[in-house]
């Protein structure tokens, strides 16, 4: 899977459309449709970490270096998370993953 495949799944299974995430990051209905069909594939930093926030993703997904496309809402609410609580959330997300797999 590409980046341009991540974006396109991220937004149908968020069910908001092309015009309503290129609003989110700044950018053109057509430049969203460019991402997700690899017609533009250099896509600048800044627009790759706008895209994880509106998909609620990590860059590092969307780059295809990793595998976990699940996150957790503390990488993007500027708040301060104790390692305490992070560690909680981490295992919320072992759990919502293992009945997935039920």
């Amino acid at each position: 899977m590409n980046i341009g495949d991540r974006i396109k799944a991220l937004r149908e299974s968020a069910k908001i459309t092309q015009e309503t995430l290129a609003n989110k990051i700044g950018t053109t209905k057509q430049t969203v449709y460019k991402y997700e069909n690899n017609i533009i594939t250099n896509i600048p930093s800044d627009k790759i970490e706008l895209l994880s926030q509106a998909l609620n993703t990590t860059p590092a997904y969307l780059m295809g270096w990793s595998e976990d496309v699940v996150t957790i809402a503390a990488h993007h609410d500027n708040e301060d998370w104790t390692q305490e609580e992070l560690d909680e959330i981490e295992q919320f997300k072992a759990y919502v993953r293992s009945k997935r797999n039920k």
